[in-house]
Parts: C-alpha cells; structure tokens; sequence
C-alpha cells in the first residue's frame, strides 16, 4: 500500500507542477509568439467514396535524379524541359539524361538548410513564355521577376514594405494572368517559414493579393486565410482558387464580372492537406495536391485542435520558450549546433514526424465537382506538393527531406489534360504556318520570278549555243550600256527592257538612239557615242545588267571583262563632244600599236585577270562592229579623244574593247588603225609621249607612271601592273 500512495503523490506532483506551468504559459501576458488564437471551425472531411476511394496509383514510385537534388517544391514546364524549385534555394532545368542544370537563385549564399533564411527558399514560381520570365515567389526575399536568357533579376513586391498596414512575412505561391497581372498569396503576416509551425497553431494571417505591373502596387483581396498556399486562374479570368492549408479548402474569389469582389466557398473537407494548386492545360479543371492524406483510421492532430484555442497556444508558447534560449546561444556565440535546434523546433520538416505516411492528388474541375483522386499508400511518397505530367509520366515533388524526383506511369485522365492542349495548339500552328506559305508563293513570289527566268534563259540561249562569239559579244556592248544606266540610271525601266532583250538586241538600241536628237547631230560618230548619250538620257533599267552578269556566269573572261566595258561606257557618257570626231578622222597609221593601247587602258583600270582574256573578247565584239560598218571608225578616234578629254582611267577601260575591235578591223579596214596612229602623236603635242616595251603577246608598261590627260590637265598615274 504504501508504494501505492507514494506513485499517487509522485504523478500528482508531476501533474501540478505541469499544470502551474501549463498556468504561468497560458495566463502571464506577452509571452512569444505575439499573435491571436481563437476557435476555428473546420469543415468536415468529405467521405472516402466514388471519386475518393482509397487507390494505389501512386504506389512503387520511380525515383528520378536521386541525390541530384533536395526537396523539388514546384514544377513548371518550358522549351520541353522541367524546371523546379529546391530546398536550397535554387531554380534548375532537369533535363533529359538526368541532366540538372542550375537556372538562377534568388537568394545568397549558404552552409546547409539550417540556413534557409539565407539560402532563400523558391516555394512557387510561373513562366512567362511571352517575354521569357520566371515570376519566382521566395519565401524569405518577396515577389521577383528573372529574364530566362540573361539572368536580371527585379524586385516586384519587397518582403520589408507594409501592405495595407501588415507585412508580408511567408511569401508562397503566384499565378499569371493573361492580362500580365500577377495574383500571389503570403501565408502568414506573422512568422517567416523557419518559424512556419508557429503559423499553423496561431489564428489565420494570411492574405491573397493581386500585383499590377503597369503601377508596381499590390492590393489585399482576401484576408484571413489559414495558412494561404497555392492558386490558379479561371480559363475565363472570372475567378482566382485559392488553397487554405489549415482549413483543408479551397476559396474561390471573383476578380471579374457580376461578383467581383465576392469570395465563396469552392471546395471544402478535403480529405488531405491541400499544397499547391495547378490548372490543367486543357482547362477542364484543376489539380490539387494533398500534402498529407489523413482519416479517421489515421487522424491528423493538428486537425483536431482548431476548435481549442488553448491547447494551440499552449503548444506555440511552449515550442517558443524552448527555441529562445537556443536562439540567444546561437547569435552570441554562432555554433552549428544551437543554429540546428533553432531550425528545427520553429520548421515544417520537424512536423513531418507526426504525418500520417500517406499522400495524395485531387483532380477538379471548374464547378469543384471531384473528377478523380489519386493516392499513395506504400509510403514510397510520404508527401507531395506539387505534381506535373511529363513524358506521360506523373511527377510529383516534395519539399522536405527527398533527394528524388517520383515518377509513375501517368493516369489516363491527367495523360489526357495535359496531352491536348499540345496537340491542338500544334495543329492550329501547322494550319497557320500552312495557309500563308501556300497563298504567297502561288501569287506574288512564283509568278514574278517565271518571267525573270524565261528572259535569263533567252539570253542565255543565243549567247551560249552559238558556237561563235559574235552574237553574244553584240549583246556585251549593249550590257556595258545599261551597266552605265544602273549606276546613274533609276530602277522603273527594268521591265520594258527585260521584254526588248530576248526579242532583238540591236533594234532596240537603235530605236533609243531614234528618239534623241539631240545626238543625232553626231553622224560622223560612231554608234558608241549615241549608245553611251542614251544611256545617260534614258538612263532605264538595272534589269539588262543581272541578265547579262548571270549570262557571263558561264564564261569566266568574259565577266572580269564586263565590269570595264562598263567603267568605259559609263566615262563615255561624260566625255563625248563633236571635238572627238574632228580629232578621229585627220589621224591614221595605227596597225603595229593596236596591241600598245590594250595594255595602258587595262593598267589603268587597275584589274590584271582581264588582259588574258581580251582575245574572246575582240572575237565576240566584231559582229557589233560590223553591223555598225561607218560608226565603227568612229567610235575608236572617240577612245582616243577620251585620252585628252576623259578625266578618268575608265574612260581609257574604252580603248582595251575599241583596240581589239581595231585589230580584227585591221584586216577588213585599214582606215581604223590610221586613225588610231594620229591618235597617239596628239597625246604628245600636249605632254611628251610614254614610250613602251611589249614584252608578251599582252602588251605592258615598263614605265613605273602612265601620263594620263584630264579635264584639268595632264596628270601621271602609278601603274598597277609593275
């Protein structure tokens, strides 16, 4: 008996002792934490039926990227690749290969999860696929906007700056509107997230607000919420869901029409904690993510103390004065140790000791109607907070103590929400990309370009098949005219000229030489002279220069010959004047240095590939020589006056296509190249003459400088060939 009587007074003591301090907790004032509590009333939990039956689906989870990671909070997908928030305080790309690449890090540099505060801890986050943003709530360091490409980070809502009078001090979760708004939560006004068990005893603080970008200012929409977690916008932007953690319900508030402003119910007695909120892509609906499935097989205490205030006080002022002391020690004297029971007396993962071991996901649609649950009872998922459907497999995350990433084979109901929208935004994008490419190459692109190639083949046709040369060179003279007409001339002509060529090429030269009479006065000179005046005066098309370049494509000497000819025409047209007739006919005797004249022109034109391929040349401009029998005297006097009066080496480029001319027209008409003689004995009647040594069957300069005679005189130039 006496043994007894002393265990009675022992346990008796033992409770007085723990009722007194049970008193001096609950009844002395100002004891920490500094917040309410009040009774709550809970919903209750809806009954484990129909679309809440217990299932396996989420049993023998896979495990992805094992020890590559902590704690994956949050998922999104972008690019074909998953992003995540982890425990440490980073945004990384999980790719395929099991490749984890870091994104960007809100926070600053830390030891260790004790260090959260410092680490920063990413608990929601959105993509921006139009301007290529991450929207990133951290829970320690606010609402932040980070570029995906260059990595600038920008302060939306700072954790320091009162909001309608309250803090904001457990940032969590965030939703974009198609308007670029942004709706976001805070969890509690009271307690940061190392402190978050505090925030789950203490009455509701809580908020749900809306950021507007175009302001840079929040606004409070709803108050109160017991532990405010994650959130998704309405397909129709009518509402924002928002989950209350403690409450285990969903709110729904009006953002837009009728009841704006009203918040109501939207699901309530969910048989688990609800974490994250996410809409499903093919907007039929949402899917909640259930931290902790409880029952009444496996209670949930924290559950079955809302309605007493006293025993959650007790419990918040007990765990206080337990981490004082600890957290006194820690800052005097900064020891691992002490800064490890801090952390874990105030945090969630402390909490995950008393979970019940199970966890889950509820799909639902827009009306809160429960379209499926999925559960996970092998504890090979003790929680989740957020799951996404990627490569047909259903991932899921949690944010306390896990090194992987779950995978299971994805349900049909979520394959089939989160596989549509792809599929239909891929047609609508073929059909969109399909309807413009067939409509513009049909009108405008192909019928331009068929008759720029019939032309280029006409031309072509009559330049390559002839075997002989002269055809084609006749066409080359005519190019070096409307070269001169590009340069100068404007671009509307093209096409009247593009027809004119494939038809006839020396018609069409005689009829422009018809409408000028200004030129006509000349007769006595050759048909060059009128060719150059009309390019400069009509001046028409750019078109006949690519047809001719891409018909000289085939003949390589011809093409570097080209661009003189053009040079020369182009300097005709300045130069040209009755004197050059007078100066060309009186002066003959020029057939032995026909060969000197091609060296100095092409000197100083500055280009050396051409001389050898001057000879195809001569052969190909006779036939345009010939047709012109009484101008073709004429036009190399010209050349030769151009020496005198021509201010540029291009106007000597005249003589190397004149000379060769001169020397086939040697053997049918002597009276060229006696013209050509008293040429070059009046280069010296102004300036003494340039004696030269043929030392090939291309003539060139020994002299290191050429005279050269210019409107302002007579001038040396170096030469380009020594």
């Amino acid at each position: 008996m006496g043994l007894i009587i002393g265990m009675f007074k022992l346990i008796l003591r033992i409770i007085l002792v723990l009722s007194a301090i049970a008193a001096f907790i609950l009844l002395i004032p100002n004891l920490p934490p500094y917040t309410k509590f009040t009774s709550i009333k809970v919903e209750p939990t809806l009954e484990r039926s129909g679309s809440l039956a217990y299932n396996n689906i989420l049993n023998q989870a896979a495990q992805l990227y094992k020890d590559k990671l902590l704690g994956p909070e949050c998922f999104q997908v972008w690019n074909d690749e998953l992003y995540t928030s982890l425990a440490t305080g980073e945004i990384v790309k999980l790719s395929r290969g099991r490749h984890v690449t870091f994104v960007t890090k809100i926070g600053h540099p830390c030891t260790g999860l004790t260090q959260e505060h410092i680490c920063g801890r990413p608990l929601g986050f959105v993509i921006d696929e139009n301007k290529k943003n991450l929207i990133v709530a951290d829970s320690y360091y606010g609402i932040w906007k980070v570029n995906l490409e260059s990595d600038k980070k920008q302060l939306l809502v700072s954790p320091h700056v009162a909001i309608d009078g309250t803090v904001p001090m457990l940032f969590n979760s965030v939703a974009l509107a198609s308007n670029g708004d942004i709706y976001w939560t805070h969890s509690s006004s009271d307690f940061h997230l190392k402190d978050g068990m505090f925030a789950i005893f203490s009455d509701p603080s809580g908020r749900l607000l809306h950021y507007n970008p175009t302001k840079n200012e929040s606004k409070v929409l709803l108050d109160d919420l017991w532990f405010a977690n994650g959130l998704a916008i309405s397909p129709d932007n009518q509402f924002v869901v928002v989950a209350e953690t403690s409450r285990y319900k969903l709110t729904k508030y009006y953002i837009s029409g009728p009841k704006k402003g009203k918040s109501e119910a939207f699901i309530a007695g969910l048989p688990g904690i609800p974490d994250t909120v996410r809409p499903l892509p093919d907007g039929s609906g949402i899917l909640v993510s259930l931290y902790n499935v409880f029952d009444d097989e496996n209670p949930l205490i924290i559950k079955s103390l809302a309605e007493t205030p006293l025993a959650r006080k007790f419990i918040a002022r007990l765990l206080r004065l337990i981490e004082i002391p600890f957290e006194f020690l820690q800052n005097h004297f900064d020891n691992h140790v002490f800064e490890s029971i801090v952390y874990y007396i105030g945090h969630f993962s402390s909490a995950s000791a008393f979970s019940t071991g199970l966890s889950g996901l509820v799909q639902i649609d827009w009306n809160g109607n429960i379209v499926a649950s999925y559960y996970n009872t092998d504890g090979s998922v003790k929680h989740i907070s957020d799951a996404i459907v990627f490569n047909d497999q259903l991932l899921t995350g949690s944010p306390h103590n896990q090194n992987f990433v779950a995978a299971v084979p994805a349900p049909p109901l979520l394959k089939k929400a989160f596989a549509k929208p792809v599929k239909e935004t891929a047609k609508i994008k073929t059909e969109q990309n399909n309807k413009p490419k067939v409509k513009e190459p049909e009108r405008a692109p192909k019928t331009t370009p068929k008759p720029v190639e019939q032309t280029k083949a006409q031309v072509n046709e009559p330049k390559v098949p002839t075997t002989t040369p002269r055809p084609a060179e006749k066409e080359k003279p005519k190019v070096n005219e409307p070269k001169q007409e590009t340069r100068a001339a404007p671009k509307p002509a093209e096409k009247p000229v593009e027809k004119v060529k494939p038809k006839v090429v020396e018609p069409k030269e005689a009829p422009k030489t018809a409408p000028k009479p200004a030129e006509k006065p000349q007769p006595a000179q050759a048909t060059r002279p009128v060719e150059t005046k009309q390019a400069s005066q009509t001046k028409p098309t750019p078109a006949k220069t690519q047809q001719v370049k891409q018909d000289k494509v085939p003949e390589p000497k011809a093409e570097a010959k080209v661009p003189k000819q053009e040079k020369d025409s182009k300097a005709d047209v300045k130069p040209k004047v009755s004197k050059d007739v007078k100066v060309e006919t009186p002066k003959p005797k020029v057939e032995p240095k026909v060969a000197e004249p091609k060296p100095k022109v092409q000197p100083k034109e500055e280009a050396v590939k051409p001389k050898p391929t001057e000879k195809p040349k001569v052969k190909q401009q006779e036939p345009e020589v010939k047709p012109k029998t009484a101008p073709k005297v004429e036009t190399k006097p010209v050349v030769k006056d151009e020496k005198k009066d021509g201010p540029k080496a291009a106007k000597v480029n005249d003589k190397e296509t004149k000379s060769p001319k001169k020397t086939e027209e040697s053997k049918t008409k002597p009276s060229e190249a006696k013209q050509a003689k008293p040429k070059q004995r009046e280069v010296p009647q102004g300036i003494k003459p340039i004696e030269e040594e043929i030392l090939s069957d291309t003539v060139k300069p020994s002299k290191e400088k050429l005279k050269v005679i210019k409107k302002t005189g007579p001038q040396e130039i170096p030469n380009p060939n020594l």
